[in-house]
């Protein structure tokens, strides 16, 4: 029971409140008075505990005389509170990155990630921040999970400027098929995103064919623009491959 009455607190119960509800759920229906005498809370504290259950929607008062309380349902409270603690984390997560990130948009740090999960999570919170434009290069794999922010800064009429390596085009912005996935993959054994976002920001991602990913991020203006020129090179070659075909092709060493 004690360690019930403490996990009860880390949800914001106190110790109080955690007795009175557990003591409701092993008999419900019963009086203030009843409550008290069976979770040892002193009668003079009873109701102003009841009245804070009530107000956490963990409890309900019945229509009687003498009126009499009883528990609501658990799995009930626990997935409210769990709804609750989820929605609160998400909203930390997006408004406090953002500060974050605005703290440091005047500096010329390069910012290092590791783990995919944690880099493509930045990767959308980037697209997601987006405003006028995004030049990006990405491969199949990466492009499935951050699909959905491209498709909502597309909503929001963010110019899209995207170089697939490989066959999944999604229908927004200006889009160009690379063609050397095969070439180099064998060359670099990993895959790459780039992505400069309203030339305020770029990341650079590396992502292995043995698992291991890392990634860095900046407001260093002349990376910013390194990148954008590396995107834009990319696709003035794609455009030239496609007009001039294998004459573009031995200029540029593609074969």
């Amino acid at each position: 029971m004690k360690k019930l009455i403490s996990q009860l607190q880390n949800l914001n119960f106190t110790q109080y409140e955690s007795r009175a509800y557990l003591s409701l759920l092993q008999q419900g229906n019963i009086s203030g008075y009843e409550l008290a005498k069976n979770s040892g809370i002193p009668a003079s504290k009873i109701y102003q505990v009841l009245n804070k259950l009530m107000e956490k929607e963990v409890i309900i008062a019945l229509d009687s005389e003498p009126v009499k309380y009883t528990p609501l349902p658990p799995n009930e409270v626990l997935s409210r509170l769990k709804g609750d603690y989820l929605n609160t984390v998400n909203n930390l997560d997006s408004k406090l990155d953002e500060i974050y990130t605005k703290q440091h948009l005047s500096n010329n740090y390069i910012w290092n990630i590791s783990g995919r999960e944690t880099i493509l999570r930045r990767v959308c919170d980037f697209i997601n921040q987006s405003i006028k434009q995004i030049y990006l290069s990405v491969w199949d794999e990466e492009v499935e999970e951050i699909q959905s922010a491209l498709m909502e800064a597309d909503r929001r009429n963010t110019k899209l400027s995207i170089v697939h390596y490989g066959e999944n085009l999604l229908g927004i912005g200006t889009e160009f098929k690379h063609g050397r996935e095969h070439q180099i993959r064998q060359q670099r054994g990993e895959r790459r995103l780039a992505m400069e976002i309203d030339e305020e920001k770029v990341i650079l991602c590396h992502f292995h064919e043995n698992g291991d990913s890392n990634a860095i991020w900046t407001t260093n203006k002349g990376l910013i623009l390194l990148a954008k020129d590396y995107i834009i090179h990319d696709i003035y070659t794609i455009r030239m491959a496609e007009k001039f075909g294998d004459a573009a092709n031995e200029i540029f060493e593609l074969n």
